[in-house]
């Protein structure tokens, strides 16, 4: 390949396939590519193995204590409940929440127990429970009661959860307990059901009081006890209210029976057992899916243009705790007018973003043009001309070197900067001691011209002597003016 060739296939693009047989530049660069690979894996198993090697030895000594706390060796509390609600991961499950998605109607359709409507309750109930409910006042109440605590249930979830993604990891799959009640106890779904309403609500109401993850009458240990029973209570009211265990389950009352006993049993088991050495499960499950990263990340596509830090690189920036990170990113959340609108969220940006004048710089170069109005470069000429028509400077004291930007008009407009700013901010660093001159912001090209501007030379001999070079001290300004000047 010749120098400077940026064509694909220099840059190691193998179009062929094994079977039409790889050019011999394909084959060299697919023996790259898999060597690569293969001293990858061996670094990265290396890596990954010593991370998580770090991580057990942080953690092994946490444990959950009798008193449900889960603390270290030295008896520093890390957590007062073990993953906030006191569960063992190993007895929970993905679970949907039934009542957050549906619309109001629907979710009033399939909630809401009507206790006027004759045929439908004949429908769900033996002629005795239908008996029972119309002839009691206290059934309507409780029902009433029922619905008003489901909706409060719904708001709050929809508060909990505000994307609706209402997967949750629960202990007791209440559907599948469900479906082996109506196997257990031969429940025909087509016809009516002993089970009587009341009793419905009331066997929740008393299930959800025996969940006890903390006990104590106090109120820190009671509104500990709300959080983390919070969404198992949600769930258990939603799937087994009254209108649901009616016109779907159909589960007659000794069935209903077995089933509380059994989500009882199967939740006071999922509770975390003291003594569970919970540090070096953590440590584990953070290692785990460690040693199945990708130590090089080039190859996660879509992240390219972000230029962020992925994978193991940046797993092990967070358990350094580096203080320098490659690559330094914030996100924000915007407020008011600016999180609407694209315009103002553009200028927050930009005056986030600290803006070096290397970043709107598309090529620099020293050129010798001693003739300060009338220059050798041909596309200058016209608008230096120009510029020099007024008798405002003495062209004997300018350096025969000019140093010449030439800006990215693309970055300029997106970062918001006009040639006038630019200008001021040189203006401010160097004040007389350079003679700027620039473009139009509507030109074709957006270029600065600088020259150094000689004071009178009336220093002593020695002095002259150590003078810099014009062309050398130019390319220390140029260095100097990218890196170090901030123009927002």
């Amino acid at each position: 390949f010749i120098k400077d060739d940026y064509g694909p296939e220099s840059k190691g693009f193998v179009e062929n396939s094994y079977l039409a047989g790889l050019t011999p530049a394909e084959f060299f660069f697919h023996a790259m590519g898999g060597r690569e690979g293969l001293i990858d894996t061996a670094v990265k198993t290396a890596e990954t193995g010593y991370i998580q090697r770090r991580l057990i030895k942080a953690m092994e000594s946490v444990m959950v204590n009798y008193d449900g706390t889960v603390r270290n060796s030295l008896a520093q509390m890390i957590q007062l409940r073990y993953g906030e609600d006191g569960l063992d991961g190993m007895w929970v499950e993905n679970q949907n929440l039934p009542t957050m998605k549906p619309t109001n109607a629907l979710f009033e359709k399939e909630f809401k127990l009507d206790l006027s409507d004759e045929k439908t309750l004949t429908k769900y109930y033996t002629e005795d429970v239908v008996r029972e409910l119309q002839g009691s006042s206290e059934s309507l109440k409780e029902v009433e009661k029922e619905w008003a605590q489901l909706e409060e249930d719904r708001r709050l979830l929809r508060k909990i959860f505000p994307t609706g993604n209402a997967k949750i990891v629960l202990p007791c799959n209440l559907q599948r307990l469900i479906w082996n009640a109506q196997k257990i106890f031969h429940v025909e779904t087509r016809k009516p059901t002993d089970l009587n309403p009341l009793r419905v609500i009331e066997g929740v109401r008393e299930l959800s009081e025996k969940l006890v993850i903390v006990s104590g009458d106090d109120r820190i240990s009671k509104q500990a006890q709300y959080n983390a029973t919070l969404l198992m209570n949600i769930l258990i009211r939603s799937t087994l209210c009254s209108k649901k265990m009616a016109s779907t389950y159909r589960l007659n009352s000794e069935a209903f029976e077995w089933m509380l006993g059994e989500v009882e049993t199967r939740f006071k088991q999922a509770i975390a057992q003291p003594g569970e050495m919970v540090g070096a499960l953590a440590a584990q499950s953070l290692g785990e899916p460690a040693t199945q990263m990708t130590l090089n990340t080039f190859h996660f596509a879509g992240v390219s243009a972000k230029n962020v830090t992925l994978g193991v690189p940046r797993l092990k920036e967070i358990i350094n705790v580096s203080k320098q990170l490659k690559t330094p990113s914030l996100t924000c959340f915007l407020q008011g007018a600016a999180a609407k609108d694209h315009d103002k969220t553009k200028e927050v940006l930009c005056k986030l973003e600290h803006t070096t004048l290397r970043k709107v710089t598309a090529n620099t170069a020293i050129y010798y043009d001693p003739d300060v109005k009338n220059t050798c470069i041909e596309e200058d000429e016209e608008w230096v001309s120009i510029f020099y028509e007024m008798p405002d400077f003495d062209p004997s004291r300018a350096s025969p070197w000019v140093l010449r930007l030439e800006l990215d008009r693309k970055r300029m407009t997106d970062k918001k900067l006009t040639m006038e700013q630019i200008a001021d901010k040189i203006h401010a660093g160097f004040g007389d001691d350079l003679n700027v001159i620039y473009t139009d912001d509507n030109a074709d090209k957006l270029v600065f011209r600088l020259r150094i501007t000689n004071q009178d030379d009336k220093g002593t001999d020695e002095e002259q002597i150590d003078k810099m070079e014009d062309d050398v001290f130019l390319r220390c300004i140029e260095s100097n003016m990218l890196s170090e000047l901030t123009l927002q």
